[in-house]
């Protein structure tokens, strides 16, 4: 799904990744637990995406290994996301630190031009 430069795209954001995921909950065939826990981050990744990256957000969701959930954020930024030592009074820059926290695995796929990078996490389901 592709998703316009602006905050409003993080509630779409997690409105999607719920539609998607719920027929796999109904199933028992992802935990709802692992649905919540992608929420979060996506709600982060997405977040720098529209604030550090460049141009259209694009959203996609699988299922990697059976209950495994796989969140991807493309956007035709340049920048990179960090994790960095934070202070213990800032206000923003601890979404990264969430998503190594929290998942599986995570990484960020540069595109084949100078700009764009996708990325994405993983969560093992139970």
């Amino acid at each position: 799904m592709v998703l316009p430069p602006n905050p409003r795209s993080v509630g779409i954001a997690r409105w999607l990744i719920t539609e998607w995921c719920a027929p796999w909950v109904a199933a028992h065939e992802i935990p709802e637990d692992t649905v919540e826990a992608a929420l979060l981050l996506a709600s982060e990744v997405v977040t720098n995406a529209v604030v550090h990256g460049d141009g259209m957000v694009q959203l996609a969701v699988s299922r990697v290994n059976g209950a495994s959930l796989r969140v991807e954020v493309s956007d035709d930024g340049g920048g990179m996301p960090l994790i960095g030592a934070q202070r213990a009074d800032a206000e923003s820059g601890r979404g990264m630190a969430m998503v190594e926290l929290l998942s599986s695995r995570w990484g960020t796929d540069l595109a084949v031009g100078p700009l764009g990078k996708t990325v994405w996490f993983e969560l093992a389901g139970a």
